[in-house]
């Protein structure tokens, strides 16, 4: 859930891998420590899901992991250090919609926003949330 290649998530770069792959919680390393990235799914990999995990596993192919300790950088500042002016100025410039105020416009009953509100904010019981329980 990390952001490790390019400017987004693996879980927000291959959705559909996500949903098929059985433990959504390994960390990279874990993936990585065999030659063979060590995952396995709950169902075959065949198509476009086949070239997306051959897209992935060539990407991870130039990860180098290390024993450093993570370091954490604030992107919306050139000292990439957190300040609230640089928060402020990040979300007052960002250039993405508002989902929220769309949700709440709809010309929908007023329970189907709310069940979306909390289906977006992952209160609801969706696909991904009994596969943590096994």
């Amino acid at each position: 859930m990390d952001i490790w290649l390019g400017n987004r998530s693996l879980r927000e770069q291959y959705p559909q891998l996500y949903n098929i792959v059985r433990k959504k919680q390994y960390t990279v390393a874990e993936v990585l420590r065999t030659q063979a990235p060590n995952l396995s799914w709950r169902r075959d990999q065949i198509g476009n899901k086949l070239a997306m995990w051959n897209n992935l596993v060539s990407h991870l192919a130039t990860v180098v992991l290390s024993q450093e300790r993570d370091e954490f950088k604030w992107n919306l500042d050139q000292t990439c250090v957190f300040s609230v002016k640089s928060h402020y100025l990040g979300l007052i410039n960002q250039n993405t919609t508002n989902f929220n105020k769309r949700l709440w416009k709809l010309k929908t009953p007023l329970k189907i926003k709310i069940f979306r509100w909390y289906l977006r904010r992952g209160v609801i019981l969706a696909k991904d949330n009994p596969a943590k329980w096994n």
